[in-house]
């Protein structure tokens, strides 16, 4: 009997036990959903905050001339909101001006850019406040970069460039996909539609059979550190006519005559989209000028061309092992529209649109996660020089 209760007593004693564990594991289980549950009310407020907490106009100056330009281009000294609005930006609330004046010290701005490809034409801020993001902006390559961004470690914060790796991207144009409306590239790994090889059109094959020369080019920078004067020249030597306009060559179009424009639809095969230095991500103008029209660009630089264009828009010069084949093969396109006119197979999908820089930097100044983000660069010379340029070529010439 004595051994009935003791084995009893010890049930009951073992079930209190399991009762306490469970209670444990259930105030467990209810504490780690109120960690969640905290996280996601911290968060949505973060979100609130960042969508609509913080709504002053933030303040941006242009403090450096942009080479000659004082206004950079722009149409007034100073944008507000309006500017903003008119270009469709994500955020409106900012004002852009190259008047210092315009609040009362430097200091209060919330962004100042420097243009630092050239040197400054007036000392640097005396004062700087803790809120204040400097800004580095560069739309040239490394090559011909003239100021010696010899500056202390952390005077910069944020990056203004071509290059894909710079906080704010300053670029000539987007690619959007037509059906989406998204903006495809300029990016490191963009999804490219295909289409290269099925495609063919009649029409266009009528039309560019017209075409009478070869290739032209247009360049007034002689001498270029990328050898690209010596490669027409060794185009010209393989047999390839082509004409070059400007100051480095025999033949004049001013710019912004219809003419000019004109022949690249009409008179001439190819454009000559060659760089003055072979630079990581440096794609100028030269290269959207050809594409805008009915002329197939072929492109000589240091970019990786897939991060602008889709594969089947374009002909890289450095993807043929010499002067001598490349001109080879422009000829027997030449000689075979139909094939030539499958570098035209991206314009169903695909469009150009015009970028600007203002945008986005607005945008990263409304942005919790960008403004709070404690970020400089300790050494921006070496960011901007290290491994970003060759001197020598992948094509011989």
């Amino acid at each position: 009997m004595l051994l009935k209760h003791v084995l009893l007593f010890g049930a009951v004693v073992l079930l209190c036990c399991l009762y306490l564990v469970y209670d444990k594991c259930l105030l467990a289980t209810i504490n780690s959903y109120q960690v969640l549950d905290d996280h996601n009310r911290a968060r949505a407020a973060r979100i609130e905050q960042e969508v609509g907490g913080d709504r002053r106009t933030r303040y941006i100056l242009l403090y450096t001339s942009f080479f000659s330009e004082r206004w950079w281009g722009l149409l007034a000294e100073t944008l507000g909101p309006d500017y903003f609005a008119y270009r469709h930006c994500p955020a409106t609330d900012c004002v852009l001006t190259s008047n210092r004046q315009l609040l009362r010290a430097v200091a209060d701005y919330d962004a100042v850019v420097f243009h630092v490809a050239t040197g400054w034409d007036g000392p640097l801020p005396a004062v700087r406040s803790p809120h204040q993001l400097y800004v580095a902006a560069l739309m040239e390559s490394p090559a011909h970069t003239k100021h010696s961004l010899a500056l202390d470690g952390s005077y910069f914060n944020w990056t203004m460039t071509y290059r894909l790796d710079s906080d704010v991207l300053f670029n000539y144009r987007n690619v959007i996909d037509l059906e989406s409306g998204e903006v495809i590239s300029p990016a490191v790994r963009p999804s490219w539609r295909n289409g290269f090889y099925e495609y063919g059109n009649a029409s266009l094959v009528e039309l560019v059979q017209r075409k009478r020369k070869a290739a032209a080019q247009f360049v007034s920078h002689c001498g270029a550190l990328s050898g690209r004067d010596r490669l027409v020249q060794a185009l010209q030597s393989a047999g390839l006519e082509v004409d070059v306009y400007g100051r480095c060559g025999t033949l004049n179009c001013p710019r912004g005559k219809p003419e000019c424009s004109q022949m690249l639809d009409t008179v001439y095969w190819f454009y000559l989209s060659f760089e003055n230095s072979l630079c990581v991500d440096y794609v100028t103008e030269k290269l959207y000028n050809a594409l805008e029209h009915h002329i197939v660009p072929v492109v000589f630089g240091g970019a990786d061309y897939n991060r602008f264009m889709p594969p089947g828009s374009y002909i890289d010069a450095q993807a043929f092992r010499t002067a001598g084949e490349l001109a080879e093969h422009l000829r027997y396109l030449m000689d075979n529209p139909a094939e030539y006119v499958r570098y035209f197979w991206w314009k169903q999908h695909y469009a150009l649109e015009d970028t600007n820089q203002y945008c986005d930097l607005c945008q990263r100044l409304h942005s919790v996660s960008a403004r709070e983000r404690v970020q400089y660069y300790r050494d921006i010379k070496a960011w901007w020089y290290d491994d970003a340029c060759t001197a020598r070529s992948k094509i011989e010439f």
